[in-house]
């Protein structure tokens, strides 16, 4: 019902960012291609070549010459994507090496480590013994740094460094290095941000995009086989959104990472249109379909039956992805593409559905084709448009397509601007103001949760060194991670979900529960309080949420219908604050928890209950019936 989405490259929240590689332009693919990044100390110096390259996929390296014998320890070094955080911990790298004809290495052995800014603290290193490196052969290293203290600053280096009195040329390629991942996946997540995705426990994670799918043109789209097997058989494309992809945190990475945060993967596959605006014509779109078939057999089908299958066994992972949602495309109601859609989706889909019946196919837009399985929803509004746009979901035909409100965001706070949310007071961070109006919304989503698949704030990374999009879910640097206030109001509601949908029903003086009826004043909302009450029946627990848009406290008196329930409860309550102004209330990189999720007590007694609803909030509370 509540969901992520991890659009890869936008605001560098992979390469950079989700992805835990500490090095930047590992494989020298920035900027076309560039040694940006990488730096020498001692003497010697850098360019890259293109000579004999490691793979294919990889076509350039970095050449370290030395002329003559150095009088100094001298070598490479990088800075990292924003500098390097060093902790306490094991770091594993690895990179290819070669050495040409001529060289010379005292001792064979080169020091590699970490150290600060001026290279005179070294907080970890490690020794390689490189005499046995056969000359002009590439030749792979790995091995552990271990870091005994924490740096105080990320203005560090990862260094490479020859002893005093070498001399020649010698080559790198997919230099890398890795702190402690989440669950300890080998190429996996950085742990601070794998584990904010999983506190929200969110029901699933639409993926690999947004743009991102479609890439800046045809042969720049996500190309799911060349994000799979080992590093350097990688090629990577140039980023939609920021610099260079990797694509190092791959389509296993990805899929992988949804089951370990609790997940169910929404895939998006490809279908023939990318950001340049150019369509591929209908009667050469089979091998596009092909691509999206070895794909999904690669996810889906048995290891022992299915050569694709088999590839993903011999990767490593023996059993199928569970894969239940697949995404044909991306905002094809946009600009050009919606010339193009319906013959688009019509021949992917004729062929997917019937290959794999148990998937529900999604549809980017329903506005040139007939009666998909479902549909995929997008909206970047004001807070007035989430809240007036509360039953939107309430009249749509139960006959018609289910949907995924598959990105949506209050993106500016001046209601004034909702017929042009993009322009001037733009947002930089989520508000209360907006995390409220979004909350009116997902209780909509719930009260309509027969037709409605989930919804997800977009986009949910926002790497503050390399942004392209605001406002955003969860903001970080280097070092820190910051929740938004539209992340606080989405976890209490992952947190507290229920599993039936009971009757409820609010009344004043002006309104008894006789009069009320279905999808008018009283149901669902009453004034400017909005709500929905459901029961988790595994720990027949109460779960009522509430959602507040007044400038005023609301008191609730609560009753549960044939109960005599008497027990304590729960109230987790997200707000300004009495007498604040909603829309100045933002958890930020120099104030990340000027919000934060409150508990207060709610005791009911015979199955009665009262609590005070604090203007423009968010309020869940939990009791056990």
């Amino acid at each position: 019902m509540h969901g992520v989405i991890l659009e890869t490259n936008v605001n560098r929240d992979d390469d950079g960012g989700l992805y835990a590689e500490l090095i930047y332009n590992r494989a020298f693919q920035e900027n076309g291609r560039s040694l940006d990044g990488w730096s020498t100390f001692g003497q010697g110096s850098i360019n890259l070549n293109i000579s004999q390259p490691l793979t294919s996929a990889l076509p350039a390296q970095l050449r370290y010459s030395l002329i003559t014998n150095s009088t100094s320890v001298s070598g490479i070094r990088n800075s990292g994507y924003y500098g390097i955080n060093l902790q306490a911990q094991n770091y594993t790298a690895s990179f290819f090496y070669r050495s040409l004809p001529g060289v010379y290495v005292p001792g064979g052995k080169l020091n590699v480590g970490f150290s600060d800014s001026t290279g005179q603290i070294i907080y970890g290193i490690s020794t390689l013994d490189i005499s046995k490196a056969p000359i002009n052969i590439w030749f792979y290293y790995s091995f552990d740094i271990i870091v005994f203290s924490a740096a105080p600053s990320t203005k560090n280096f990862f260094f490479i460094e020859f002893p005093l009195g070498s001399k020649g040329e010698f080559e790198f390629n997919l230099i890398s290095c890795f702190p402690p991942t989440y669950k300890n996946r080998p190429n996996g997540a950085r742990f601070d941000l794998a584990q904010t995705f999983a506190d929200l426990k969110p029901g699933f994670i639409r993926l690999p995009g947004g743009n991102d799918l479609e890439g800046p043109s045809i042969p720049e789209r996500f190309i799911w086989n060349n994000t799979v097997g080992h590093l350097e058989n990688r090629p990577g494309r140039r980023g939609t959104w920021a610099g260079y992809n990797t694509e190092g945190f791959g389509l296993i990475e990805l899929i992988t990472f949804a089951e370990d945060i609790g997940a169910v993967p929404i895939l998006a596959v490809y279908a023939g249109y990318s950001l340049d605006g150019k369509a591929v014509p209908q009667d050469q779109l089979q091998p596009y379909i092909d691509e999206v078939v070895k794909e999904l057999d690669f996810l889906t089908a048995s290891a022992n039956d299915n050569r694709m299958g088999a590839l993903r066994k011999q990767l490593g992972r023996s059993e199928p992805f569970d894969i239940r949602y697949v995404e044909i495309g991306n905002e094809d109601w946009l600009g050009p593409a919606i010339n193009t859609y319906d013959y688009r989706w019509t021949t992917f889909y004729n062929v997917l559905s019937k290959r794999y019946p148990n998937i529900t196919f999604i549809a980017t837009t329903a506005k040139t084709i007939n009666s998909p399985p479902a549909v995929d929803d997008h909206f970047y509004q004001v807070p007035l448009f989430f809240i007036e746009n509360f039953r939107r979901y309430e009249n749509v035909p139960r006959s018609g397509p289910r949907v995924l409100i598959g990105e949506f965001a209050v993106i500016n706070d001046d209601d004034s601007q909702i017929t042009n949310p993009f322009g001037p007071g733009r947002l930089v961070y989520p508000s209360i103001k907006s995390a409220v109006a979004e909350s009116v919304f997902r209780i909509g989503f719930e009260r309509n949760s027969d037709i409605i698949i989930g919804g997800c704030y977009a986009p949910i990374l926002q790497n503050i060194d390399n942004t392209q999009w605001t406002p955003s879910f969860i903001v970080f640097n280097t070092t820190s991670v910051v929740k938004s206030t539209s992340y606080l109001a989405q976890k209490m509601f992952g947190e507290n979900l229920g599993n039936l949908i009971l009757y409820s029903a609010a009344t004043n003086n002006t309104i008894t529960h006789q009069s009320v009826e279905k999808g008018q004043e009283g149901d669902g909302k009453l004034g400017n309080l909005y709500f929905i009450a459901t029961k988790r029946t595994n720990d027949n627990t109460l779960i009522v949420k509430l959602v507040n848009v007044d400038p005023t406290d609301i008191l609730i008196n609560a009753q549960i219908q044939g109960s005599t329930t008497s027990s304590t409860g729960v109230a987790y309550i997200l707000t300004a604050g009495s007498g604040v102004d909603p829309s100045t209330v933002q958890n930020t990189m120099l104030n990340p928890n000027a919000a934060s999720i409150t508990e207060q007590s709610v005791s009911a007694r015979n199955g009665t209950w009262s609590i005070t609803v604090p203007s423009w909030s968010v309020v869940v509370v939990t009791l056990t019936l």
